[in-house]
């Protein structure tokens, strides 16, 4: 059966929405979680990194398995486990259950990302394979305010269960729709474990891509922080973040622009460009403090999701330039990372003020400046060697 191009690409960016929604459920709703179940709220932020932490350990462990099985029968069984494991944050009755339950729904849910990008490889070829990478990325992007906008809402008008129900109810629906709709694709196993080792052991000698690593780290993290503390910050002024939440979505068509100035100005100069956004919108948030003009913070919201929406594809190609032939394991180990640091930004967020939480911000940018520059000056001193 043929299926199209234009099908199959609405499917695998609904499918990463839907996924990477659940990264931020949690960010609005930590006080009616915490009083529902009659635990602190402490106890909740920890559940909600237990979910990064094991989504990341899911990223890693799905990528491989994929290669054995096959891409397209993990993306479908993967969504219908996503299901089960939503459903069952539904029946946590206390802190440990929830940490168990958001944890195994977060390894379930790492059955996407890796998988979703290799599929991709295999499926399309040059500009197809590129557009469609682009969109997955811009719904993971879009999903982190959505997410929130979806968990703040339903909990608004109903009870915080119902946002797992619904995510379980989604999930399954694209399990039926990914069975009949996604084509198999060729398995490529070569049962070389030591292979594999031997490769991620080369990756991590690879002094660039470790410092693109110490970038990656920050991303999502940021991100989560970023929102977790404006949330924090804003507590009863519920219009307010509401609008900043939803303006924020603007900032994800940057992403969508980003193949363009990588075309044009180069990976370090639009790397360079991300930073400085983001810093400009720690600098709107830092004045909104003093002056309390609502517009400075919706703008910073919209120049933060920018800098994120033009970091993201931006790192992934640099880590694709460099890795080589190792593009996949690297890209693999990119995902892990990415979200390690993310489990950690809750913890911390809950430790300090909002304009702590900004000048921590503009500090890890900062250095990102700093390996920014030593990236661009080895990359400079090989290219004259070569």
């Amino acid at each position: 059966m043929h299926v199209s191009y234009k099908l199959i690409s609405v499917l695998l960016v609904s499918m990463g929405i839907m996924v990477a929604s659940n990264i931020y459920t949690f960010i609005p709703i930590y006080g009616e979680i915490a009083a529902s179940m009659d635990i602190p709220s402490k106890s909740v932020v920890i559940a909600g990194s237990a979910f990064t932490f094991f989504y990341a350990c899911g990223l890693l462990t799905f990528a491989n398995i994929a290669d054995r099985f096959g891409k397209r029968e993990i993306l479908i069984l993967g969504m219908l486990a996503s299901a089960i494991s939503t459903a069952l944050v539904m029946f946590s009755f206390s802190s440990l259950s929830l940490f168990i339950t958001r944890g195994l729904q977060g390894f379930c849910l790492g059955s996407f990302a890796p998988v979703a990008f290799s599929y991709t490889y295999d499926l399309f070829e040059d500009k197809k394979r590129t557009l469609l990478l682009a969109m997955i990325n811009s719904g993971f992007l879009f999903a982190g305010i959505l997410g929130q906008l979806l968990s703040a809402g339903i909990t608004l008008i109903s009870h915080w269960t119902i946002v797992f129900l619904f995510f379980s109810i989604m999930y399954f629906i694209l399990f039926l729709t990914g069975k009949r709709i996604l084509p198999h694709t060729a398995v490529r196993y070569n049962g070389d474990e030591m292979r594999a080792a031997a490769v991620l052991y080369r990756l991590l000698q690879n002094k660039q891509l470790l410092l693109l690593y110490g970038i990656v780290f920050t991303l999502l993290s940021s991100f989560v922080f970023y929102y977790d503390s404006l949330t924090r910050f804003l507590h009863g002024e519920d219009e307010l973040l509401l609008q900043s939440r939803l303006l924020g979505l603007l900032g994800v068509s940057l992403s969508l622009f980003t193949g363009t100035l990588l075309e044009k100005i180069g990976a370090y100069k639009t790397l360079f460009m991300g930073i400085a956004i983001a810093v400009s919108s720690f600098g709107l948030s830092f004045i909104y403090l003093t002056v309390s003009a609502p517009l400075l913070l919706m703008m910073s919201s919209i120049l933060f999701v920018s800098s994120i929406s033009l970091l993201i594809p931006t790192v992934i190609t640099l880590i694709g330039d460099i890795s080589n032939g190792d593009r996949s394991q690297a890209l693999s180990l990119y995902s892990f990372i990415l979200l390690g640091g993310t489990s950690l930004a809750p913890l911390l967020a809950m430790k300090v003020s909002y304009a702590q939480a900004l000048l921590l911000l503009t500090g890890f940018f900062m250095v990102n400046v700093v390996i920014g520059v030593r990236l661009a000056f080895s990359g400079n001193v090989e290219m004259k060697s070569d």
